[in-house]
């Protein structure tokens, strides 16, 4: 039951993390807004509608989010850090371009600047952030007090035998380096010998 209630609990703040980041995606990409109705035209004829737009983000601000967005794509389509920095670099310069490439670069920087600022402000309004560290808190005591309990990670490292095969390579890095030292004494010594 107590495992049961743990994985409700983590598959409430994955969804929770992915409503997230569709409201913030949704509203940085949303339409403007129609004026409300008017009931008489005397209130018509006085005020002008004025639709509600999403405030643009400044130069900074697009070549940031550009940035942001090339190093989450990289990490996440390639699994590797460097590739992240690369596609961060890549869209960062991209975006201060006036080409058809640095409009796509600007473009989605702008996308990922709106977002963000959006998540922001619903993390201000709703307190999204405490709410969320609360309960990966408690989902962590929860997953460190099964392991107390039942002892997951030992029976886990008894089938795959991972800590003897990280003694292993630990012992044979050693060695290495020792076979290394001794190589660059001998080479001092002999440097040292014949001047």
């Amino acid at each position: 039951q107590l495992l049961r209630r743990l994985g409700q609990q983590v598959v409430m703040v994955r969804l929770l993390v992915q409503l997230l980041g569709f409201v913030a995606a949704a509203a940085a990409l949303h339409s403007p807004l129609a004026a409300p109705c008017m009931q008489s035209r005397m209130a018509a004829s006085r005020v002008a509608p004025a639709p509600v737009m999403v405030e643009e983000p400044n130069e900074k601000a697009v070549v940031i989010g550009a940035a942001a967005l090339g190093g989450i794509v990289g990490v996440y389509l390639f699994h590797e850090l460097s590739a992240g920095v690369l596609l961060a670099i890549t869209l960062s310069y991209g975006a201060t371009l006036s080409n058809a490439f640095g409009q796509a670069s600007k473009t989605a920087g702008s996308a990922a600047a709106k977002a963000y600022s959006k998540t922001l402000e619903l993390n201000e309004e709703y307190d999204l952030l405490p709410k969320a560290k609360t309960a990966l808190d408690t989902a962590t005591t929860a997953v460190s007090n099964l392991d107390k309990n039942y002892g997951i990670t030992s029976k886990i490292d008894e089938q795959l035998k991972i800590s003897q095969a990280i003694d292993t390579a630990s012992k044979k890095v050693n060695e290495v380096k020792s076979n290394v030292a001794e190589k660059l004494s001998d080479l001092k010594a002999k440097s040292t010998s014949t001047e």
